[in-house]
């Protein structure tokens, strides 16, 4: 017989494991699901919801902490919010309630895990604890009900009332996250993170409503003059240059580096995933989110084992890992092509927990915000990427009489060098040229 204290600890390992699991893949797993359902019934209304959700994933970065709250609070929020946001999935089909739901999961999706590595890092500074990984158990789990979903007829509703109980097991996780930080809050100065220049707020509404449209467009046609989407465009760039003009205080030293890294991301992740089509068909959206896995969990071990453990010079192989991913993603060969997307991610894996530390370690900088910030700023270099790919990709449509469409749902890959010399050329080279400017701006610190 398992004693009641054994049960209780396997409850709470359960619970922790099952909170990780969720900070990981917090951000994509709720977007795919709503994808898929979308896919299944080419419904409107989960057009509108996944558009919805799209946006609040990416405004709720710049919104939140907002309150004089700890991070572990906010974590818990996360938790609940998207329960909540996932049970109404489950339950309902109406627009208003899915709309409301995509708003919450939003949030949910794109907060969980500043929080939870915050909240990790905290711990680190004050327990020994550690946290249990249950990943592929869940995983497994999850596979088996979308299975059991799909063989039924259930249209994903098992799947969702499921995501929406591991939401809620993991709160007692998160509960006790809370209780373990105590003695750190009660070390730290209050940062008053209130209310204010709301003109701001109004303004930058206006940017993810011009970001909710170019979204749209991935989606499905919408008959809107071309002169109408550019002007569109020009004014999203032109409201988050503001934005980032009012935050030039805050981060000086790293904003660079942390736009560098968001317009990266959205290069490998965004345009690349449809891009590849034009190299290696259906197949070529797998072989790029591959490399990204496999380059974003061995870039800092690859690199550190190649440097000996030198730290500077770990740094130094990465950014010529960067720079020649560039120059090989200008060669229109597919082998090139792919090596390219591999020494990029590559970087982006060895820069991502270099910067976390950095951040995180700096003395000048608040603890409970370091890493939301982090993830603000990655945020917005990924809308200046997406901003960038769209504008070139209405005019070039334009002029080539074709439609958005057919790059984002290509029949076939006739157009390779059409978009290789409109779009792949162009955005590579504003990458490289931020990403030189990345590398004169600072010498970086090693984790």
């Amino acid at each position: 017989m398992i004693g009641v204290d054994r049960l209780r600890q396997m409850g709470i390992d359960f619970s922790i494991g099952t909170l990780n699991f969720l900070a990981n893949i917090g951000l994509m797993l709720p977007y795919i699901l709503m994808l898929l359902k979308y896919q299944q019934t080419q419904s409107e209304t989960y057009l509108i919801a996944l558009v919805a959700f799209y946006i609040s994933r990416a405004a709720s970065i710049f919104y939140t902490k907002r309150l004089n709250l700890r991070s572990t609070t906010y974590l818990i929020a996360c938790l609940v919010l998207g329960a909540v946001g996932s049970l109404i999935f489950a339950l309902t089909a109406a627009v208003g309630w899915l709309i409301v739901a995509s708003l919450l999961w939003g949030y949910s999706a794109a907060t969980i895990w500043p929080y939870f590595l915050t909240v990790k890092l905290h711990l680190s500074q004050v327990t020994n604890f550690k946290m249990k990984r249950l990943y592929w158990v869940i995983f497994l789990g999850l596979g088996v009900m979308l299975g059991v979903d799909l063989a039924a007829g259930w249209s994903y509703t098992l799947t969702f009332c499921v995501l929406a109980a591991l939401y809620l097991a993991a709160l007692p996780g998160g509960l006790l996250l809370d209780n373990f930080t105590n003695d750190f809050y009660r070390k730290q100065a209050i940062h008053p993170h209130g209310l204010h220049q709301g003109w701001r707020w109004a303004l930058s509404l206006l940017g993810f409503a011009a970001i909710a449209l170019l979204t749209t467009l991935r989606k499905t046609t919408l008959n809107l003059p071309s002169w109408l989407l550019l002007t569109i465009i020009l004014g999203a760039l032109v409201i988050f240059a503001i934005e980032l003009y009012n935050d030039r205080h805050v981060l000086p030293n790293y904003k660079v580096r942390l736009l560098n890294r968001g317009f990266l991301m959205s290069l490998v992740l965004l345009f690349n995933s449809f891009f590849a089509y034009f190299y290696f068909g259906s197949a070529g959206m797998y072989a790029v989110f591959a490399l990204y896995l496999v380059g974003f969990e061995g870039g800092y071990p690859i690199f550190g084992k190649l440097a000996h453990g030198d730290a500077t010079r770990a740094l130094r192989l990465s950014q010529v890992s960067l720079l020649a991913g560039h120059v090989l993603l200008l060669i229109p060969w597919k082998y090139t092509y792919l090596l390219g997307v591999l020494l990029i991610t590559l970087y982006i894996g060895y820069d991502n927990p270099t910067i976390n530390a950095t951040l995180y370690g700096s003395p000048d900088i608040d603890h409970d915000t370091a890493i939301i910030h982090k993830y603000r700023f990655s945020t917005y270099g990924g809308l200046l990427c997406q901003l960038v790919m769209f504008g070139l990709l209405v005019a070039v449509s334009e002029a080539a009489h074709l439609s958005i469409l057919s790059f984002f749902k290509p029949s076939d890959a006739g157009h390779f060098w059409l978009y290789t010399l409109s779009l792949s050329w162009p955005l590579v080279l504003a990458s490289l040229g931020i990403s030189l400017g990345n590398i004169l701006h600072e010498p970086r610190v090693g984790r």
